[in-house]
């Protein structure tokens, strides 16, 4: 039985999403689903608003953007060289991107990493992984990246 037939990965481009990825690459591989990779990256404009002329902030996530694009496709290309994995780098309200994507490519799932922020950072940054399981318009898989480390150290 199959269950997925096309699987949305998201990284932050951080060791902890990459275990996350790797972990929809292995569902991808043993349903025969399509898997695609995504990176929303920060925009500088959300953060620098007031600081910067706008020209140059534009500019600035151009850069951001192509650079997260080279980097995604790069470890995708050496990590995920059986997965055939496309990828996708798109800006915008991270939590909201990740959801938009979801619907527009109709995924059957979302895998994310978890990062274990808890307590006053949690309140502080909020949780993207959060938000997304709370709109999301198929099921979300969460992967705790301490977990998957943990159990390739046993399992070797």
């Amino acid at each position: 039985m199959k269950r997925f037939e096309h699987i949305l990965a998201t990284t932050d481009l951080g060791p902890e999403s990459w275990s996350a990825v790797q972990y929809a690459a292995h569902l991808a591989k043993v349903d025969g689903a399509e898997l695609t990779v995504l990176h929303v990256p920060h925009s500088v404009a959300l953060v620098y608003s007031h600081w910067m002329p706008a020209a140059s902030m534009v500019e600035i996530d151009r850069e951001i953007e192509q650079g997260a694009r080279q980097e995604l496709e790069a470890w995708v290309a050496k990590h995920l060289r059986d997965a055939n994995a496309k990828t996708l780098v798109r800006s915008g309200p991270t939590a909201d991107t990740i959801c938009q994507v979801a619907e527009d490519l109709g995924v059957n799932v979302v895998v994310m990493a978890t990062h274990g922020r808890a307590g006053v950072k949690h309140a502080l940054l909020g949780s993207i992984t959060e938000a997304v399981v709370r709109a999301a318009p198929c099921p979300v898989l969460t992967v705790n990246p301490t977990r998957i480390r943990e159990a390739r150290k046993v399992t070797g």
